[in-house]
């Protein structure tokens, strides 16, 4: 009898278990902890093969193959985001199991490469927006199955950085939440419990790392890496403790966020660009990542975090936000601060005038060069996503916005001392204040900071 071979290699043969498929092992495409990559391909589609040869422990390749088997079977989440595997696969003569998934389409980045220091383009604020909403609705399909992620990191979330489209790949990792982990995660972005062994990885530390992941994707910068941890590398304490102590002892035991209100001992080393990023974005965003590196460093529940659906609201007020520097030698994207209507620019220094709102019973939309108007600000069911109206600047007079009916009805328009006027489908207005009926929801068009429309 020929001894079984332990290694996977190109040009080898496997098996789909439950497909009748015999599939050729092409190049190899990564190597992580556990398994190896390679390319294969399904009828010209080309997909990819993750293999685990066995390991000294009978139990844990057991315990994955079987958790890896009821991924397959169980299907992937309601998000298309996820690299699922599809089906488990066997090779004749390998000493091993593995799964097969589609391959990550070559306009996938890490999300890291978009936002280093190297990255060639800084994404605008509607891509990070975007990629934020992706990545809320993506772990909220997995957390509503049941499941749980574990290892949310650099490593693991792609991103296309010219649609904010967003791939997670190693998929292996998930698992039932409250189930037995193979993983822990990743240092950076475990949380706090789960680092000091006092909890497992489940749906309310996925939680915690989506908010660092969150930080870091709008911030460019970790959430706990401030003067206090550097301080640390560069004392006596680091001759008194290891690297691994170290990180407990600042991501575990003692965390504190650099922009905590009430402890500055933390504060981002001085040339962060941590600083910069935290200052352009509204009060309210800010909030939000205040609440998520003090209240959810220290309550590890779903109460103390904050769910997707909180990071959903927010992102998309945040969207509603979104315009520009109208100095015409400057021009940079600016996000509207309700909280901070003399806030300068940040690349200018200057003060923009405050900008026009589309205000509905519950958001302010800044009317600027590209905004829509939504099914969703205007409550209007099952039409969350449809555009009922979008905004264009002017090129005939600097800073004046038009308003175009993008829907099939007419709009009701009324201005103080004027008579009532309709928007048919297709006409656009001169934003100014105003009282509006859109779809038959009330709005009106106010400059930031005065009071409603007459």
């Amino acid at each position: 009898m020929t001894p079984a071979m332990t290694s996977l290699t190109t040009g080898d043969f496997i098996l789909m278990n439950s497909a009748d498929n015999r599939l050729q092992v092409g190049e190899r495409i990564g190597r992580g902890g556990q398994g190896t990559v390679f390319r294969t391909e399904i009828n010209g589609r080309q997909m990819a093969v993750k293999w685990y040869p066995l390991s000294n422990n009978r139990i844990f390749d057991e315990q994955m193959q079987a958790n890896l088997t009821k991924l397959v079977d169980d299907g992937r989440p309601a998000s298309a985001a996820f690299i699922w595997p599809i089906d488990m696969v066997s090779s004749p003569g390998r000493e091993g199991f593995g799964y097969i998934m589609p391959m990550v389409e070559s306009r996938f980045i890490t999300c890291f490469q978009m936002i280093s220091d190297t990255a060639t383009e800084t994404p605008h604020f509607d891509i990070m927006i975007k990629i934020g909403l992706n990545l809320a609705d993506a772990f909220a399909s997995l957390h509503g199955k049941g499941l749980c992620y574990r290892d949310i990191s650099f490593g693991n979330l792609y991103v296309d950085p010219k649609t904010g489209d967003v791939a997670i790949i190693d998929n292996d990792n998930v698992g039932t939440t409250g189930g037995e982990a193979f993983v822990k995660g990743t240092p950076d972005f475990m949380a706090p419990e789960v680092m000091v062994d006092e909890a497992s990885p489940g749906t309310e530390s996925d939680l915690y790392s989506l908010a660092l992941f969150l930080f870091y994707l709008f911030c460019h910068g970790h959430a706990l890496k401030g003067q206090a941890v550097e301080n640390s590398y560069n004392s006596q304490e680091r001759d008194e403790l290891t690297d691994d102590e170290l990180i407990l002892k600042h991501f575990g035991h003692r965390p504190v966020f650099v922009f905590d209100p009430g402890d500055p001992s933390n504060r981002p080393v001085p040339g962060d660009p941590v600083e910069a990023w935290w200052k352009i974005y509204p009060r309210f965003f800010q909030d939000l990542f205040i609440r998520s590196f003090t209240t959810g460093l220290r309550e590890a529940t779903l109460l103390g975090r904050l769910t997707e659906g909180v990071w959903r609201k927010a992102l998309y007020r945040l969207s509603d936000c979104v315009w520009e520097c109208d100095n015409a030698a400057c021009q940079a994207g600016l996000l509207f601060d309700a909280s901070d209507l003399h806030k300068a620019c940040w690349r200018c220094g200057l003060v923009p005038e405050a900008p026009l709102l589309l205000t509905t019973r519950n958001t302010g939309l800044v009317l600027w060069h590209g905004a829509v108007l939504t099914g969703r600000q205007l409550l209007l069911p099952g039409r969350q996503d449809e555009a009922i109206a979008e905004a264009s600047l002017d090129s005939r007079f600097p800073g004046a916005v038009l308003l175009r009916n993008l829907t099939d009805q007419a709009w009701e328009l009324r201005v103080a001392g004027e008579e009532a006027k309709q928007v048919r489908p297709g006409q656009r207005l001169l934003a100014r204040p105003m009282k509006l009926t859109i779809a038959g929801k009330p709005a009106a068009i106010v400059r930031a900071g005065t009071k409603e429309a007459a």
